[in-house]
Parts: C-alpha cells; sequence; structure tokens
C-alpha cells in the first residue's frame, strides 16, 4: 500500500493525556472512499441541474435557477479540492436550461440527449440534480435577558431542502447512483427593535445561496473519495525507553521508534508486552503497513485482552477494506 494513503498532516497534533495515563493521541488524516464507485479513468465530470421549477408552481424562476446552479457548481469545485485523486478541471456545469423531460422520455434515460448537450466536452460522468423542493420557515419572538434586564428581539428563519440526486455513467450506459437528501439550515439575529432584527440576519438570497452550496458539498462527500480526520492512540508511558520512543512519535521517526518497541515485546511483564505490540500496530499503521499493523494488534490482545486493543483490531480492519475500495476508485 502507497505510503501516502495515510495522510499524516505534517502538522500533526499531539495530545498528551494526564501524567497518570499511559495513552497518548495524535490526529492524522485518514482516506475515505466514495459511497459509488465511478470508473478511476473517467475524462470529464459534469454537474446538470434538472430542478426548473423549485416552488412547485409550474413556471421556471430563471434568477433563482441560477443562484442555485451557481452555488451548487461551487459547492462541487471545493469539495473537490479536498478529494483524492481528482481535480477540479474534471469537473464543470452546464449553463442553460436543461430539459428533464427529454433526458427521462417514457421512463426511459436519454443518453443520446447527454451527449448533445455536452458535445465536444468529452464528458462522461453526469451529476444529474433530478429534483429540488425549498420550504422557508421564518418567525419574529421577543425575549428577556436577565443579566441586563433587558428585552431584545430575535429574527430567525429555518430552510428546509429535499434534493434527488443521480450520477450516470455515459460510457456503460448506466446509473451509478440514485440518492435522496434532505437537510435543514437555521438563522438567527437579534436586536433590541423587530426592525434591527429583520435588518441583521442574513437575507433570503444569503440562505438560498448557503443551502444549495453545502447541498452539493455534502453529495461531493458521498460521490468522491475524499479526508476525514481521525485519532490514533498509544503507550506513551511503561518505562524509559517508552517515554524515549514518544519523542520519536513527535519527530515522525516511526521506523526507530519501532525499534524501540521490539525489544519489549517478549518482555516478563505482561503488560509492558501488550503496550509493546500495541504500539507496533500503531507505528506500522503510520508507515501504511496494515496487514502488519493487524498482526501485531492481535498479537498485543493475545497478551492481555483489552476493550481498546479489540476495537483497534476492527478499525485496522475496516481501514483495509477501505484502502481496497479506494484503489479501485482512484488508480
Amino acid at each position: 500500500m502507497k505510503y501516502y494513503l495515510i495522510g499524516i498532516i505534517l502538522g500533526i497534533s499531539l495530545i498528551s493525556f494526564q501524567s497518570c495515563n499511559p495513552l497518548s493521541s495524535i490526529q492524522i488524516e485518514t482516506i475515505v472512499p466514495a459511497d459509488i464507485d465511478l470508473p478511476p479513468n473517467f475524462n470529464q465530470a459534469v454537474f446538470i441541474n434538472l430542478a426548473t421549477d423549485i416552488n412547485n408552481d409550474n413556471e421556471m424562476d430563471t434568477l433563482l435557477y441560477d443562484i442555485i446552479t451557481t452555488e451548487m457548481s461551487l459547492g462541487f469545485m471545493d469539495a473537490i479540492k479536498y478529494t483524492v485523486g481528482i481535480d477540479t478541471t474534471r469537473l464543470f456545469y452546464m449553463k442553460g436550461y436543461p430539459s428533464k423531460d427529454k433526458l427521462y422520455s417514457e421512463d426511459t434515460i436519454s443518453w443520446k440527449y447527454l451527449e448533445n448537450i455536452t458535445r465536444n466536452t468529452n464528458s462522461d460522468i453526469f451529476i444529474i440534480l433530478d429534483s429540488m423542493k425549498m420550504s422557508m420557515v421564518s418567525s419574529e419572538f421577543m425575549d428577556y435577558y436577565e443579566i441586563t434586564g433587558e428585552y431584545f428581539y430575535t429574527s430567525y428563519r429555518e430552510l428546509m431542502v429535499n434534493i434527488h440526486w443521480s450520477v450516470f455513467d455515459l460510457i456503460e450506459k448506466k446509473r451509478l447512483d440514485k440518492y435522496h437528501y434532505r437537510d435543514t439550515l437555521y438563522w438567527d439575529a437579534k436586536g433590541y427593535t423587530k426592525s434591527d432584527a429583520r435588518r441583521n440576519i442574513v437575507s433570503v438570497e444569503r440562505s438560498i445561496r448557503e443551502t444549495s452550496y453545502f447541498a452539493a458539498a455534502d453529495y461531493a462527500n458521498r460521490i468522491f473519495p475524499g479526508w476525514r480526520s481521525e485519532n490514533r492512540y498509544y503507550y506513551g508511558l511503561g518505562n524509559k525507553d517508552f517515554e524515549k520512543a514518544t519523542k520519536l512519535v513527535k519527530r515522525y521517526e516511526w521506523e526507530k521508534a519501532i525499534e524501540i518497541w521490539k525489544k519489549y515485546i517478549d518482555n516478563i511483564d505482561k503488560e509492558i508486552a501488550s503496550r509493546a505490540c500495541f504500539n507496533l500496530a500503531f507505528g506500522n499503521e503510520m508507515l501504511g503497513n496494515l496487514d502488519l499493523a493487524i498482526a501485531w494488534a492481535e498479537q498485543s490482545k493475545k497478551i492481555k485482552n483489552k476493550t481498546r486493543t479489540r476495537y483497534y483490531i476492527s478499525l485496522l480492519k475496516a481501514r483495509k477494506k477501505d484502502f481496497e475500495k479506494i484503489d479501485k476508485q482512484i488508480f
């Protein structure tokens, strides 16, 4: 497995527990596979917004449509910056006003229509917003602040969004994903008068922009592999050599730390031996050697069957499965 898949942050933060606790913690970035498998060699992805009737009034609001489409394209672009193996040049959004009826004709998908509307773009993956419904609730109320003995007004808004997404593979002529997304965003603002509270809350347009942006960013996390922050634990205490190894961990000198821990795997003190094997699992995970990490964690469990060790074993095995899936998604 390639080393960079571990994704250790160079600015890694190390957190030591209280001196009586033998465990220390570091924060790492791990790759999370996408929920769907895009072809790893796809040429170009295009975002197409087919939701032309947001208010369900059988009329198209071109201004609202353009706002939503623009913000969603930004959401996709920003999310892709934090994905693995995909750059923003491989995604664009279709301008204009595509026809949902032409794409879905008599319960079938018109692949020819997709080819025609993206002609000369080399697009083969289509991220489709099939439908989008928004509902907004706004209110104002007065409250009392006991500390200052003053009354103030709060202006409140919530915007609920209900979206159906699809992803199509033009080459294989198949739907890769069909997903129902729901979310609610909230805003509030305070003022000493109703007019102050109304003036301080973000505009309805801003609320629509933010809701659209995050809806696309959230969906991008489903269809593209990305990064996730996680904590890893190791035994920093046990004897002077363990403390010396902790200093090496802080300098990311994994191999040197591993050499120290290896000296204690057969220690007569079962607690020390168990900790050494656990740390060897941790060190090998940092180096990307997941099979070896699992083996050392299993050895630690044999010496002392701890809940933390059992959890770490399941975590390592899950990461191994994730890596196997990621290999198919980005290589």
